[in-house]
């Protein structure tokens, strides 16, 4: 018997790779969130610093000058905020791609695990035949040869 051959091998392996694709491209985009969160906490930590330093040692320019930078700071802070979505929802489009391309894989593995299971059942009554009919060539040639 031939041996064991599945024949949508070059399938399940495109399939993998592109699952390892986007699996890459999702840690990409999850490491992009953590980022673009840290910015904007770090923006945050400074806005309140500063504040906390401009009420402790107040003077005309400080104050002068306090709300552009709130402005300023609002407008950074609304940016990330704005870039952390996109990033948000790039991430669930990469998750939901990569669950699609892991079902997938997993039919192909199923399919191939099916396929095996068969060639296996195969190759046993195969054996089993030839041993069969290898039983009975003995038996067949010590009656012949005792007769």
């Amino acid at each position: 018997m031939k041996a064991f051959r599945f024949r949508l091998d070059q399938a399940l392996r495109w399939r993998r790779a592109q699952a390892d694709q986007l699996r890459a491209k999702a840690a990409a985009a999850a490491d992009r969130i953590s980022v673009l969160s840290a910015d904007l906490e770090a923006r945050e930590r400074t806005l309140h610093s500063d504040a906390e330093s401009l009420t402790q040692r107040p003077d005309s320019e400080g104050l002068q000058n306090w709300a552009a930078y709130m402005r300023r700071v609002k407008r950074e802070k609304t940016d990330v905020e704005k870039r952390l979505r996109e990033a948000e929802r790039l991430l669930g489009e990469q998750i939901r791609l990569l669950v699609e391309a892991n079902r997938k894989v997993r039919l192909l593995d199923k399919l191939r695990e099916k396929a095996a299971q068969q060639w296996n059942a195969d190759m046993q009554r195969e054996l089993e035949a030839f041993a069969n009919d290898a039983f009975l060539g003995r038996l067949q040639s010590r009656e012949n040869s005792g007769a």
